[in-house]
């Protein structure tokens, strides 16, 4: 059996509607301000999250080995006024599709995310969205190589 080096993989949760999730944060509000919450508020809160859930992907990533990484990371940084300028956007639409392992709604179904959809998705992404997803897109592609001493300690 040949040796490699297994990467890490994370589940990456996209709210696709976010106009629905300002709604149940909203209705939330109102009712955490109520001494007595409705039944029907709260009824009517669960609806919303089931159909938030219904509309959040939840894209499975997989760290990218170092080669692959590195160029998109330097095809994506452009160096002005001798500082480093990362295209942040551009860096989550050409590394997701060659991360992505598989797409699933919250709710269970799956989802064939590809091609133009995928395109389409990266490009929709507000800015808070693209920063979580590089955030996670780094931390699989720099993972930490080697178990902190403090571990072992942990264990005797």
């Amino acid at each position: 059996m040949p040796i490699a080096v297994k990467p890490i993989t994370k589940d990456v949760e996209i709210v696709t509607d976010l106009q629905l999730m300002s709604d149940i944060i909203d209705l939330s509000n109102r009712i955490n301000a109520q001494d007595q919450p409705s039944q029907k508020d709260k009824e009517r809160l669960a609806d919303l999250v089931r159909d938030l859930d219904s509309s959040t992907l939840v894209l499975t990533l997989r760290g990218l080995p170092s080669s692959p990484w590195n160029a998109i990371v330097i095809d994506h940084t452009q160096v002005k006024d001798d500082r480093a300028v990362k295209d942040l956007q551009g860096m989550v639409a050409e590394a997701v599709p060659r991360m992505l392992v598989k797409a699933r709604y919250k709710d269970g179904e799956d989802l064939d995310l590809g091609g133009e959809d995928l395109a389409g998705l990266t490009g929709s992404l507000t800015d808070i969205q693209v920063a979580d997803l590089i955030q996670t897109i780094q931390t699989l592609n720099t993972p930490i190589d080697a178990l902190p001493k403090a571990v072992r300690d942990l264990i005797g």
